[in-house]
């Protein structure tokens, strides 16, 4: 019984398929270009990795302080 269900929810899903490709959901419009948004990504990146550095550069100092 429980190999019927699945077939029959499988040739349903089946029958649905071309249902749900035909009503894709809308994506929203991108107001900035490839290039501005691939600048700010780095920009971003860039000032963790500066916050990253920082950080282990102030336990570095710290830690050779204490010695």
């Amino acid at each position: 019984m429980k190999h019927a269900k699945a077939l029959l929810a499988g040739i349903f899903a089946g029958l649905a398929a071309p249902a749900c490709i035909a009503h894709s959901p809308r994506y929203p419009q991108l107001q900035t270009s490839d290039l501005q948004r691939i600048r700010g990504d780095v920009a971003r990146v860039g000032g963790s990795f500066n916050a990253v550095i920082a950080r282990e550069r102030s336990k570095k100092t710290n830690s050779t302080n204490k010695a």
